[in-house]
């Protein structure tokens, strides 16, 4: 049972009467990957409700935007959960940025929902502080965040991803997807609904943006990184300690929480952090990578520079050929 705080999810989770199982070995093959999948890498139920529900809403928003650009037809845009499911019967939608995309808003909202049940009286959050900030530059980029969060918020307050969060090439393909779905006639409508976008209006342009203007201001020092830390801004605090480690956000964000090798102890080393704001990092996500505190700590300790120099060279080498080097089995040179 889905509880009450993820009420779309709910939605999709909870069928009041057990849907027909396909017997034979499809069925198997799937049932043998999902029984013998690592407990570690299992997704929870919370999470797969909530990304099926922003599956879902992101589908039924493509469609309506599709049916909106094709001016001269008015149909009704189609239940988005069996657009979704005709798309995922034939693999469409098992493509691993989209799929990561779900698994990183899904990410950041636990993580936000961890920080926001902590008791005792607060300060005014970092995100609100800086839209007030001294620097103009720094203010607008602060507001324009709040607005693009703002905007990926359901009625109940859970996350949703749009067409512009996705990189071009897979918004055309998820754009041009349900169009096949929905007619012939379509094809020229999904591609004006992906022109329709522009890169800048990525919410993960957004955070990039605020970290440029704090970087522009001088403001990329520790304090910043601690007043992120302590807040729980996820997304931001990887684009500060990318920025600081000249490190891609995604790689960050695999540090940070999603449990890479040597973890948030690499990660405050090659971004150079003091040891007391390593240790405030560490005390405030250690848990919620699945990490020891007391390890990680330890680990920052013991790591010398050529260990981190070597870490950060990897990083920086292009994509294409780390995923090269590891599927030869060479990792890193």
């Amino acid at each position: 049972m889905v509880p009450e705080e993820w009420p779309l999810a709910a939605l999709t989770a909870d069928r009041p009467v057990e849907p027909a199982r396909t017997r034979g070995s499809r069925r198997l093959a799937s049932v043998r990957r999902d029984f013998f999948l690592d407990p570690t890498y299992r997704l929870t139920e919370q999470e797969r409700a909530l990304m099926t529900a922003m599956l879902h809403d992101l589908v039924g928003t493509v469609a309506g935007e599709i049916l909106a650009a094709a001016t001269s037809r008015s149909e009704a845009a189609p239940d988005p959960t069996s657009l979704a499911a005709t798309l995922n019967s034939v693999g469409l939608m098992d493509r691993e940025l989209l799929v990561g995309m779900l698994l990183r808003r899904a990410d950041e909202h636990r993580v936000a929902a961890a920080f926001a049940g902590r008791a005792g009286p607060r300060k005014l959050p970092m995100l609100p502080r800086l839209v007030g900030d001294s620097d103009a530059g720094v203010a607008a980029a602060a507001m324009a965040l709040v607005v693009a969060r703002g905007r990926r918020r359901d009625a109940f307050g859970q996350p949703r991803i749009e067409l512009a969060d996705l990189p071009p090439g897979e918004a055309a393909n998820l754009a041009f997807a349900v169009a096949a779905v929905l007619g012939d006639e379509y094809a020229g409508a999904a591609h004006a609904a992906v022109a329709g976008h522009a890169p800048d209006e990525a919410l993960d342009a957004t955070v990039a943006a605020l970290v440029e203007a704090l970087d522009s201001a001088g403001r990329l020092d520790d304090a910043m990184i601690e007043a992120a830390a302590e807040d729980g801004e996820a997304s931001l605090l990887s684009g500060l300690l990318a920025r600081r480690a000249a490190i891609s956000l995604d790689t960050a964000w695999g540090y940070l929480i999603g449990g890479q090798d040597d973890g948030l102890a690499l990660l405050g080393r090659m971004a150079d952090l003091s040891r007391p704001t390593a240790a405030r990092l560490i005390a405030e996500f250690a848990a919620l990578s699945g990490a020891s505190v007391e390890d990680e700590i330890g680990r920052f300790d013991s790591l010398n520079e050529s260990e981190v120099a070597a870490a950060r060279d990897w990083w920086r080498l292009p994509a294409e050929y780390r995923s090269a080097r590891t599927a030869l089995g060479l990792g890193r040179g």
